[in-house]
């Protein structure tokens, strides 16, 4: 694991979500438009949404996040976990629209959820045949074959997983989240308080500390810092958000498109071989 803390400019954020609403009327957040931005990065730079399981690489094929929500601010209030799934080509408002609905839903439920009481009656059996059960999700999950309710219900198989630590008042620097064992996400992030300081020419300025957690194994350091600097790029003009992006990358084959690729290309090769090799013909 690889730990850094930037400190992110959010001024033309802040602007930005003073003078526009959403079409449907409600006021953008600052929270939504750096996830916003955070998968539009993803998006175009894909190595970060890259995990390694069973000694192999693989490149993720969607486009997903997770963080937690409280049903109060109080010590006894439930949280939910919360993995949403996004089209690489989205805009602001959809993704808004995507997280405001999550988040309401989640919020309607009652104290104990599905999960909640899933755990529960999980945990009322034996000790033995917990220990099994975890241990065959743990191999299905090692060799890719987890059911996605599964994946779903602990929300560790996303790109990336937030925690909004200024939500909740925690002042000073952003701590760092190690990363998981169990499951595939490689990239942590959490987001601090929103401080304002005044320049030396008197002007004001918004910053944030964001903290970066990122399994070092699926790219290298120069890959990452041209990625976060696209994510400050569009943290400073957050209008781009409500376009769709002109150019993403080629969607990533599955091993047995992959695979057939590479057959085709052989024949084509060996095609081109016999088409060039000398006549025998006098």
């Amino acid at each position: 694991m690889v730990f850094q803390s930037m400190v992110m400019d959010l001024t033309a954020v802040v602007d930005f979500v003073k003078e526009n609403k959403a079409p449907d009327g409600h006021t953008y957040r600052i929270f939504e438009v750096m996830i916003s931005a955070l998968l539009r990065t993803i998006a175009l730079r894909p190595e970060l949404n890259r995990f390694i399981a069973n000694k192999c690489y693989w490149q993720r094929d969607e486009l997903s996040i997770n963080f937690i929500v409280k049903e109060d601010y109080t010590d006894e209030a439930p949280e939910h976990s919360m993995p949403m799934y996004f089209r690489p080509d989205m805009t602001l408002d959809e993704m808004a629209t995507i997280i405001n609905n999550t988040i309401t839903e989640e919020r309607k439920k009652s104290n104990e959820g599905f999960t909640d009481k899933a755990i529960s009656f999980f945990f009322s059996f034996p000790r033995w045949f917990i220990t099994s059960v975890i241990g065959l999700a743990g191999f299905l999950d090692k060799h890719g074959k987890a059911p996605k309710a599964l994946r779903d219900a602990d929300g560790l198989h996303t790109s990336v997983y937030i925690s909004n630590l200024g939500s909740i008042g925690l002042g000073g620097s952003s701590p760092h989240h190690h990363l998981y064992e169990w499951g595939t996400t490689s990239l942590f992030v959490t987001l601090g308080m929103l401080h304002r300081k005044k320049q030396s020419n008197g002007e004001f300025r918004d910053f944030m500390e964001v903290g970066f957690t990122v399994d070092e194994r699926i790219t290298d350091g120069w890959y990452f810092t041209k990625s976060v600097k696209l994510f400050q790029n569009f943290l400073n003009h957050p209008e781009s958000l409500l376009e769709r992006p002109t150019k993403l990358p080629s969607p990533v084959l599955s091993k047995k498109q992959f695979k057939a690729q590479k057959k085709d290309k052989k024949r084509e090769a060996k095609k081109a071989s016999v088409q060039k090799a000398p006549s025998n013909v006098q």
